[in-house]
C-alpha cells in the first residue's frame, strides 16, 4: 500500500486535526453545530427507528441491540469527547509547546529525532486505519445490498418471497424495507450515508484516542530522554538543565491530568457497552449460526475488539512511560552529583514513582489487564444469556 508522506513532520498530529476540523471538534467554535447536526440525523435515521418500531423476532432483536449498542458507543463517545472541546485545545496546544522544546536548536538532536520518529508512526497508522475502515464501510454497506438483489436474479419461483438482507436491523419509520423492493433501495440509499458517517466517527474517535495517548507517552519520553542525557553536561550545566527537565515534566503530567480528564467518561462508556455487546453479538452466532448477516454482525465485533484492546495497549504504554522517568532519574549517576542537583532529582523522581494512567470513570486503570477481565466478565455474562435463551 502506497500511502503520501507526512508534509510536516514537525507537526502535531496533522491528519487528526484535519478529520477533526472537517465535522467541527477542532478549530473555530462557531463550525461546532457541524457535530450537532450529524449526531441529530444519527438519532433520527438509527436511533428512534430502533427504540420506536420494534424487531419482528428475537433473532432480529438481538442483533438490533447489538447494533444499536455498538452505534450509539461510536456517536456517544464522541459526544462525550465535544463536551470537552476546551480542554482538547488546552491540551493540543500544550503538545505543540513541548514539541517546540524538543526541535530547538540547543538541545540534543535525539530530541527532535524521536519526536519526528512518532510523528510519522501516528500519521501511518491514522492512514492505514482510515484506509481499512473505509473498505469495512464499503463492506458493510455492500454486502447486503448485493444479497439481496442477487438473490432476485436467480428467483425462479416468483411466490416464494425473496429475504431482504437489511445493512441496519430496524424499521425505517413506515417503509415496508423487509417486503417491498422499492422501499428497500431507497433504505438502501439511505444507509450509505449513515454507514459511511458511522464509519468516519468510529475511525475519528478512535484515531483521536490513539494519537492523543501516544503524543502524551512521548511527551513522557523526552522528559526520561533529556534526564538519560543530561549525564554529558557538567554540574553548571546540568543544574540548569534539570530546572528546564523539571518544568517540563511538570508540562507533561498536566497533559496527562488533561488527557484523563476529556476521556475519563469515554472509557467508562466503552468498557460498559463492551461488555454488552460482546454478549449480545457472541449470542447472537449462537442462537443464528453463521450468515450474511452474521458477518455484517462479525466486523462490529471486530471492530470494537480492536479499539478496546488498542485503548487498553496504549494505556499500558502511558503507564509504562511514566515510570520511565522515574527509572531514568535512578540510573543518571545521581551519586556522583553536587548536592543541590540530588535535591532536585529527588523531586523528579519521588513524582515519577506514582504511575500515571487514564482511568475509566476513575473506578480502573484501563490497561491489558484491565481487557482480560472485562473478556471474563463478558463471558461470565454470555453463559447466564445463553440459559435464558
Amino acid at each position: 500500500m502506497v500511502l503520501p508522506r507526512l508534509a510536516d513532520p514537525f507537526a502535531v498530529m496533522p491528519l487528526l486535526l484535519r478529520l477533526q476540523r472537517f465535522v467541527g471538534l477542532w478549530g473555530e467554535r462557531r463550525f461546532r453545530y457541524k457535530f450537532r447536526l450529524a449526531f441529530l440525523s444519527f438519532c433520527v435515521l438509527v436511533v428512534i427507528p430502533k427504540l420506536a418500531f420494534g424487531y419482528p423476532d428475537l433473532e432480529t432483536t438481538v442483533r438490533g441491540t447489538a447494533e444499536l449498542i455498538f452505534e450509539w458507543n461510536v456517536l456517544f463517545g464522541m459526544l462525550l469527547f465535544s463536551l470537552k472541546l476546551d480542554d482538547y485545545d488546552d491540551l493540543v496546544h500544550r503538545y505543540m509547546d513541548i514539541a517546540k522544546i524538543a526541535f530547538r536548536k540547543d538541545l540534543p538532536s535525539e530530541l527532535a529525532d524521536y519526536l519526528v520518529h512518532i510523528n510519522h508512526r501516528i500519521d501511518k497508522f491514522s492512514k492505514i486505519y482510515c484506509c481499512s475502515h473505509l473498505c469495512l464501510a464499503i463492506f458493510y454497506w455492500v454486502a447486503p445490498s448485493s444479497s439481496t438483489y442477487l438473490a432476485y436474479l436467480r428467483s425462479r419461483n416468483t411466490s416464494i418471497p425473496v429475504e431482504h438482507v437489511l445493512h441496519l436491523e430496524e424499521e425505517l419509520y413506515w417503509f415496508h424495507t423487509r417486503v417491498s423492493l422499492a422501499d428497500y433501495s431507497i433504505f438502501t440509499a439511505i444507509m450509505l450515508p449513515t454507514i459511511f458517517m458511522l464509519a468516519y466517527f468510529g475511525g475519528l474517535k478512535l484515531l483521536t484516542i490513539f494519537s492523543n495517548v501516544k503524543y502524551c507517552s512521548a511527551t513522557l519520553r523526552l522528559v526520561a530522554m533529556r534526564i538519560q542525557l543530561m549525564n554529558r553536561l557538567d554540574e553548571v550545566q546540568a543544574e540548569k538543565e534539570l530546572i528546564e527537565i523539571i518544568v517540563m515534566h511538570q508540562k507533561a503530567l498536566k497533559c496527562v491530568e488533561l488527557l484523563e480528564i476529556i476521556f475519563r467518561w469515554v472509557f467508562l462508556g466503552q468498557f460498559i457497552q463492551c461488555v454488552m455487546i460482546w454478549c449480545s453479538l457472541v449470542l447472537y452466532v449462537a442462537v443464528t449460526g453463521l450468515s450474511t448477516k452474521a458477518a455484517n454482525v462479525g466486523v462490529l465485533f471486530i471492530l470494537l475488539t480492536v479499539e478496546t484492546f488498542g485503548f487498553c495497549y496504549f494505556g499500558s504504554d502511558l503507564t509504562s512511560e511514566s515510570l520511565s522517568v522515574a527509572r531514568a532519574v535512578y540510573d543518571c549517576y545521581w551519586y556522583e552529583r553536587s548536592v543541590s542537583i540530588q535535591r532536585k532529582l529527588r523531586m523528579v523522581l519521588q513524582r515519577a514513582q506514582k504511575p500515571v494512567g487514564i482511568s475509566a470513570g476513575k473506578f480502573c486503570f484501563v490497561d491489558i489487564e484491565q481487557f482480560g477481565n472485562m473478556a471474563k466478565t463478558s463471558y461470565s455474562f454470555y453463559i447466564v444469556l445463553k440459559d435464558q435463551f
